[in-house]
């Protein structure tokens, strides 16, 4: 907790696997729990890498929420049971993935605008014994107005929390925070608030939790991709940077079958948000490494750049 309030590492598709999760609480810490990126379910079958990201024994992080996809409840039930299987018994839901791939199929955010089909999935979830949930939402699809007929229908789940990213799902990640709507929300809403959205430093931690003194936490998604140090400042060295990046270039080059070119293209993808304020030289370097020997040998050189800053 930061100033009597928990912090909690938001999901990020592609980003917060296991690997990533269990290296930054072990080099950086800070959040009082880690939410997996959603588990999906695709030609009828929950895919494998899913399974095996939010299983037990991947999972060295004291507090760890599973999430699955909203979508059809035949899906969703299938993927609550295997997390109960597992030993999950606190399952988040995500009403919030806004990319149109999964949206436009009413999924995610997408799921929104169809009240029906929500009060379906949650009247379907509800029926599963020992599992409790929690809900991730975006204030809807292509209006910030569809949560209206949501919060209602949460009820039937009884949410241990709802953690809400004031945009719409078409809006994605740009566009202005919808915060009047947010203050509905927290108005209306009998369950307890999470803040998400643009928390980018220990500062805006402080702004939000004055601006909506009544949430019972924020969470922090990209930020914490950006900046493994943000909560914990004194942790942010170009050591700790460094074992972080070697840690999952090393899990992944276990992990991946693809050959180097899959495991240079999964790294290149980290620093699409690691460290955005890293030297441009050293950046750009990285980008265009065509080869791991390359793409090390320009990684090493940004680590040794921020070692003499």
């Amino acid at each position: 907790m930061i100033d009597g309030i928990k912090i909690l590492c938001g999901p990020v598709q592609g980003f917060t696997d296991c690997h990533w999760r269990n290296a930054h609480q072990e080099i950086f810490g800070g959040p009082d729990g880690y939410y997996g990126p959603f588990m999906r379910v695709e030609h009828g079958e929950i895919r494998k890498r899913d399974l095996a990201d939010a299983s037990p024994e991947n999972n060295t992080v004291p507090v760890f929420t599973p999430q699955i996809l909203a979508c059809q409840p035949k899906d969703a039930l299938r993927m609550v049971e295997a997390l109960k299987d597992r030993g999950h018994h606190a399952i988040d839901i995500n009403l919030g993935c806004p990319f149109p791939p999964i949206a436009l199929h009413h999924k995610g955010s997408g799921l929104l605008q169809y009240p029906d089909e929500v009060k379906k999935l949650f009247t379907a979830l509800s029926k599963v014994e020992d599992v409790t949930y929690s809900v991730k939402m975006r204030l809807g699809w292509d209006e910030p107005y569809h949560w209206r007929d949501i919060i209602p229908l949460l009820e039937i789940i009884a949410p241990t929390q709802v953690t809400v990213h004031p945009r719409t799902g078409r809006q994605q990640y740009k566009g202005v925070l919808n915060l009047d709507e947010f203050e509905a929300i927290i108005a209306t809403c009998p369950y307890p608030i999470v803040y998400n959205g643009e928390i980018k430093s220990l500062e805006d931690v402080t702004r939000y939790k004055q601006i909506f003194p009544s949430v019972s936490g924020l969470m922090i998604g990209r930020g914490l991709i950006e900046d493994p140090a943000m909560l914990c400042p004194e942790k942010a060295t170009p050591d700790n940077y460094c074992e972080l990046h070697n840690r999952l270039r090393d899990a992944y080059t276990e992990q991946l079958n693809g050959g180097e070119h899959q495991l240079l293209l999964k790294m290149k993808s980290l620093w699409e948000v690691f460290l955005p304020n890293a030297p441009r030289k050293a950046l750009k370097a990285i980008k265009k490494a065509s080869s791991m020997a390359k793409y090390n040998i320009a990684v090493n050189e940004l680590f040794y750049t921020l070692d003499e800053q």
